[in-house]
């Protein structure tokens, strides 16, 4: 689906929607793979575009404005690519980055990694208690 400096493109602004902290981040996730098998295999044609036409309009915008490939660009300039693209201030920009953020979003937490180091994982949850106080629930639950 992508040629490679879209490729390498996607891959660098994952990290930067969903970056390393104290848990990996979207690349250790198998995001950026994630992306490129979910819009080869099920996504239509119609549904690429808008992803394809938003990298292509990044990475023109980093070469205009940093002289760089958007794949070589800094953190910094990955964010205020990003939020140029959030702002609908590049073409196709507002659309692109909705789709994207929410592939980004979608892959992580339907990672291992997301399912089991950035939530807590119970594969059955155990018994349903309707007065459990709140002030005890420490992470969100993933099953």
């Amino acid at each position: 689906v992508f040629t490679a400096p879209q490729r390498a493109l996607m891959t660098a602004l994952s990290e930067r929607v969903l970056p390393t902290t104290d848990t990996p981040g979207a690349i250790a996730a198998g995001v950026p793979a994630f992306i490129e098998k979910l819009l080869a295999d099920w996504a239509a044609p119609a549904d690429r575009v808008p992803i394809l036409a938003g990298l292509d309009a990044i990475e023109a915008r980093s070469l205009t404005d940093y002289k760089v490939s958007g794949a070589k660009a800094t953190a910094g300039q990955h964010d205020a690519l990003l939020t140029l693209a959030m702002n609908d201030q590049i073409p196709s920009g507002g659309v692109f980055f909705e789709a994207f953020r929410q592939l980004v979003v979608t892959g992580y937490y339907t990672s291992e990694i997301g399912m089991t180091q950035e939530r807590e994982y119970l594969p059955v949850p155990g018994e349903y208690n309707g007065a459990f106080p709140y002030s005890q629930v420490n992470k969100v639950y993933s099953a």
